[in-house]
């Protein structure tokens, strides 16, 4: 029997039917795969999470969806009864043979062996996955930007999660926080133990739910913007004009320039802002004053870059 807690909001499973230690190790014994801390492999074991995971995603059976990282099957089993198509990329050889071997009666799921970072990712209109915790930032970054998806429900580290939905003057804000919230909604869905895992991980998990930013603040060149953030934000903690002179600094910039840049801004922001208070609307003007520098060549152009 399954016990829900609600705390704050929040979803908290805390009693629940699992897939015993004693299988998962079966298993893995069988296809000789050997969990590691470096590729951040720990198998869910808990049915009634993988159903609220697929659940939150209302998929349809004309839903094709993409799964990262299918370990055992505990989602896939889930997502190949509700959609048209179901397409699960793994790494791990070993992993790779026992999900072909569970799901060789199923016509509508399709098995891909190779890194979720380098292959060509199929288009779906759903994202399922408990991520590999190892590449958490450079996935997420890529699927925002190569699939346009209705919605993606993703397990992350409880800290890693936190820090996606952070609000400016908390201690999460950072980096992370800007680059994902200027791209999509982050809604937090779900706390996972960490003793609903083999082997139990260090950290404790939260399901979130992504969607595409449809409106909201948008700089002139989303380029300019990420580079912004990227240079300013490993210092999240000092005044906007001293983070501007430092990185200025670091590209071999006259300093000076971050004058005429908060010049450009107007009224906001003005400089004297701790960084990690600034919000999003405000780094769009900032952003757009650095493409005017830019366009002059008083700036390097930095087009391509990347979060």
């Amino acid at each position: 029997m399954t016990n829900l807690v609600h705390q704050e909001g929040r979803c908290i499973i805390t009693q629940v039917s699992f897939l015993s230690d004693d299988e998962i190790r079966a298993l893995l014994k069988k296809y000789k795969v050997k969990p590691t801390k470096k590729h951040g492999q720990s198998f869910l074991k808990n049915q009634s999470v993988a159903r609220s995971i697929v659940s939150a995603a209302e998929i349809s059976n004309n839903d094709t969806v993409l799964e990262i990282g299918g370990g055992l099957g505990i989602l896939t089993k889930q997502l190949v009864q509700e959609a048209k198509h179901v397409h699960v990329v793994e790494l791990d050889l070993g992993l790779v043979k026992a999900l072909r071997d569970i799901f060789s009666d199923y016509d509508n799921v399709s098995i891909i062996e190779g890194d979720a970072l380098k292959i060509s990712l199929p288009n779906v209109t759903k994202i399922v996955s408990n991520l590999p915790y190892s590449i958490s930032s450079e996935i997420t970054f890529r699927i925002l930007h190569e699939i346009e998806f209705e919605r993606a429900v993703l397990m992350y580290q409880k800290e890693f999660a936190e820090r996606l939905s952070a609000l400016p003057g908390t201690s999460n804000y950072s980096r992370l926080s800007v680059n994902i919230g200027y791209q999509a909604e982050v809604e937090h869905l779900l706390d996972v133990p960490a003793n609903m895992f083999y082997p139990i991980p260090a950290v404790d998990s939260v399901v979130v739910r992504l969607r595409h930013i449809t409106k909201g603040p948008r700089a002139k060149d989303d380029d300019v913007f990420f580079w912004m953030v990227n240079g300013i934000f490993p210092y999240p903690n000092k005044h906007l004009r001293k983070a501007l002179r430092i990185w200025f600094r670091n590209m071999k910039v006259d300093k000076n320039l971050t004058d005429v840049v908060l010049e450009y801004c107007k009224q906001y922001p003005k400089g004297d802002e701790r960084l990690r208070t600034i919000d999003i609307k405000k780094l769009v003007i900032l952003s757009d004053s650095l493409l005017n520098l830019i366009e002059t060549g008083e700036l390097p152009d930095p087009r391509g870059a990347k979060p």
